[in-house]
């Protein structure tokens, strides 16, 4: 039950995040956004790992930064191109994604109620987004791409989550998330200047000084952390699941910072998400090692 608590918190934060995203985009592209959260975050990182010896985690973490640097990339792009609500019912595909590949590649048997309550929730975020399939654009197909990256990060994360630290770990996929992303920010767009950042005017809220500081320390080293620390104990499949709650905090941010209408439906779509959420401890084993689902 704490694991589900930690995760839930966790897509608190990340739903802000796709507000802080947008903050970004007011002075930096999609790539370079993406660049210098985790270049920032990195800077925060890399003190605190060398104060701890935390560089025996890079096997995992290593893995695991590929995964989320596509998934994160993608994510940025997709944003840009749709809106904060579709971002976030899209994004959660991830959690149909994992449990198929659970059960395709680790033979896993997961229990008829748990696949009845994936499909209550997923109803409830296509109310929310008042989806239509004639509007589908090139945004978000990068959002499902990003989906399915972050299938694969939470598969990861399941298999490296017992054996190392969890701050360690965290900590250093950032740093290598950092690294990757300014590489690809400087070939494809080159260098970019830091002054939108520290001069008077990036005080005044809402500013992209604040999306980093939402997205670097927020979303990047406090969030993740939790989602590894849960793991320990929490099953993919489960984790895929309550992050499903993740669309209702984004399109609440979304409301309260761009005017994004939720309406009526969507208002009965998040109930149904949390309907789901809150059966899955009674209806969904949420133990990682007693018998399989």
């Amino acid at each position: 039950m704490a694991g589900i608590l930690l995760l839930s918190f966790a897509c608190l934060i990340w739903g802000l995040g796709f507000a802080g995203t947008r903050f970004t985009f007011i002075d930096y592209s999609p790539l370079w956004s993406q660049g210098l959260r985790y270049l920032f975050a990195a800077l925060i990182a890399i003190p605190i790992l060398a104060y701890r010896r935390g560089f025996k985690e890079f096997k995992g973490a290593f893995f695991c930064s590929l995964f989320l640097t596509g998934a994160m990339i993608t994510q940025t792009i997709g944003i840009s191109m749709t809106t904060m609500a579709k971002a976030g019912f899209l994004t959660v595909f991830y959690a149909v994604f994992t449990p198929i590949i659970s059960v395709i590649i680790f033979k896993q048997k997961l229990r008829k109620t748990f696949w009845a309550l994936l499909a209550l929730a997923m109803f409830g975020i296509f109310l929310m987004c008042d989806l239509k399939l004639d509007g589908f654009n090139m945004g978000d197909f990068y959002i499902v791409l990003c989906a399915i990256f972050f299938s694969g990060h939470i598969i990861l994360t399941d298999i490296y989550a017992e054996k190392y630290d969890t701050i360690n770990f965290n900590f250093l996929q950032c740093t290598m998330i950092g690294f990757i992303s300014v590489v690809i920010a400087l070939v494809f767009e080159g260098p970019v200047s830091l002054a939108p950042l520290i001069n008077a005017k990036a005080l005044i809220f809402p500013s992209s000084l604040y999306g980093f500081i939402i997205l670097s320390i927020f979303s990047s080293l406090i969030a993740f952390s939790l989602q590894i620390y849960a793991q320990k104990k929490t099953p993919p499949h489960i984790v895929g699941l309550v992050f499903l709650s993740e669309s209702i905090f984004a399109s609440i941010f979304g409301y309260f910072f761009f005017d994004e209408k939720i309406g009526v439906k969507g208002g009965i779509g998040a109930v149904i998400i949390l309907i789901a959420v809150a059966l899955i401890p009674k209806f969904a084993n949420i133990q990682k090692h007693p018998e399989q689902e």
